[in-house]
């Protein structure tokens, strides 16, 4: 029975068919750009060449021939001509002699009355125009490689317009040809380190593909993962307040009364259930804000009197550390904007986080106004203290400060994670100051309520934090 591949795999597949091909297309279409780029460029200079060595023939026939048809004059001037432009090869000035020509006036004087037979002139001469030709021949003497020329046949004609003569001549392309070469070797050169880098880019592009890929599979994990936490905890919660209410029954002796040890194992008992209860809230919570499904319902706060509440909520297990609990919040503060259920649930974390880790000393919780905006509230103790370096990660999630003195003290490390959440969701900040062995002072802000501002919102539905 055939397998069929998982869709994650199929698409791994095809995002690398898709990179090999573009590293072969790629750096195949910058070599054929560079190719056709240089053939154009020299087929313009070839032609720029050939209208050069037209028009001195050309300017030739006009200036020179038609002025006169001495010998000796047409020798003299071409001699001129040759030394005045040093890439013209060969310059010869030919009369008809049948289907031949006569040299009568050359550059070398060794040629002068030779008979010279070739089927371009003899073009030129009966159809009365320019012939060019683009040649490779050695130069006489050189052992190198062979030049390319541009060969003309010009009909000469006098004042009249009859032609006289015929006019022959090699301009060399080998200065051209040397600079062109120099151009395409730098070209070629910087067309390779193109091409090196095109796929040193691909290959790494391919790399990020599969990044890409590997971190979308990641994510669909994590929401896995987050969706899972959330159902789990759900389903936790049901069993977790059972188990917290009938151990609340028999430890009042609902169920008849308890000899001294088993009342002492049940009471280890509930603790261990509030602990594994407060955990998976915290984890519904994590859940919540991650999938932004936390709902807030803000409202004008008295400051003072959430704080006093909480004073008191807070007493008894202060009093059983041998701590003292102050309070600094004048009821004249101006009112907070905020969700009162996340605000407490953000001060309940910061001062159990106090009382946890204080041994002796107090704890000082106060609130001020930073300015007409925000207001300030702040959890001070003389705890354990921590490190700068310890309080970088402080509100990371599962952050926890490990060290001699925090042995011992259970925790998650998310309580502080979903307090600066929550704060921020509130649009407030917090923040972190502390001395190891001397204290820790958390304090976070929360918007003043404004009237103008806030008046419209309070009649708004519950809606999820942004």
């Amino acid at each position: 029975m055939p397998v069929s591949k998982h869709p994650f795999l199929l698409k791994s597949e095809q995002q690398l068919v898709y990179a090999i091909v573009l590293i072969i297309l790629i750096p195949l279409a910058i070599i054929l750009n560079t190719i056709w780029s240089v053939q154009s460029f020299k087929g313009n200079i070839d032609i720029e060449l050939q209208r050069q060595a037209l028009s001195i023939a050309r300017f030739f026939n006009e200036t020179v021939f038609k002025e006169s048809g001495d010998r000796v004059w047409l020798q003299e001037k071409t001699e001129a001509i040759a030394q005045a432009n040093l890439d013209i090869h060969t310059f010869d000035i030919l009369l008809p002699e049948g289907e031949d020509f006569k040299i009568i006036a050359s550059l070398e004087a060794q040629n002068l009355d030779q008979i010279k037979k070739d089927l371009n002139y003899v073009i030129a001469w009966h159809q009365e125009e320019a012939v060019a030709t683009l040649v490779y021949d050695f130069i006489s003497g050189s052992q190198g490689p062979k030049e390319r020329f541009w060969e003309i046949a010009l009909p000469l004609t006098d004042a009249a317009g009859e032609k006289q003569a015929l006019l022959t001549m090699r301009l060399s392309l080998e200065v051209m040809d040397r600079l062109v070469k120099d151009t395409l070797t730098k070209s070629y050169l910087i067309l390779s380190l193109t091409v090196l880098a095109v796929v040193l880019l691909l290959a790494l592009n391919t790399r990020l593909f599969e990044h890409a890929i590997l971190f979308k599979k990641l994510k669909e994990v994590d929401e896995m993962k987050d969706e899972f936490i959330s159902i789990a905890s759900h389903e936790l919660r049901t069993p977790i307040t059972t188990l917290k209410g009938f151990l609340s029954m028999i430890l009042e002796g609902d169920y008849g009364s308890l000899n001294e040890e088993g009342r002492k194992s049940l009471q280890i008992m509930a603790s261990s259930v509030n602990r594994l209860g407060n955990l998976v809230e915290d984890l519904l919570n994590v859940s919540r804000i991650e999938q932004k499904r936390l709902q807030f319902s803000p409202q004008a706060i008295k400051l003072s009197e959430v704080l006093a509440s909480l004073t008191e909520e807070f007493e008894l297990r202060v009093q059983e550390k041998g701590l003292r609990l102050a309070l600094d919040a004048s009821p004249d503060l101006a009112l907070a904007w905020a969700d009162e259920d996340k605000l407490r649930q953000v001060l309940i974390n910061l001062v159990g986080n106090s009382v946890k880790y204080t041994k002796q000393g107090q704890i000082e919780l106060s609130a001020k106004s930073s300015n007409d905006k925000f207001l300030t509230i702040t959890v001070k103790d003389s705890g354990l203290g921590m490190s700068a370096e310890e309080t970088k990660d402080l509100f990371s999630k599962f952050y926890r400060v490990k060290n001699e003195d925090t042995r011992g003290i259970v925790g998650t490390g998310l309580g502080l994670w979903i307090t600066k959440q929550l704060v921020e969701m509130m649009g407030g900040q917090i923040y972190v100051e502390s001395i190891k062995h001397v204290g820790t002072q958390i304090y976070f802000t929360m918007p003043v309520y404004d009237k103008n501002k806030h008046h419209m919102a309070s009649k708004e539905e519950k809606r999820p934090g942004q």
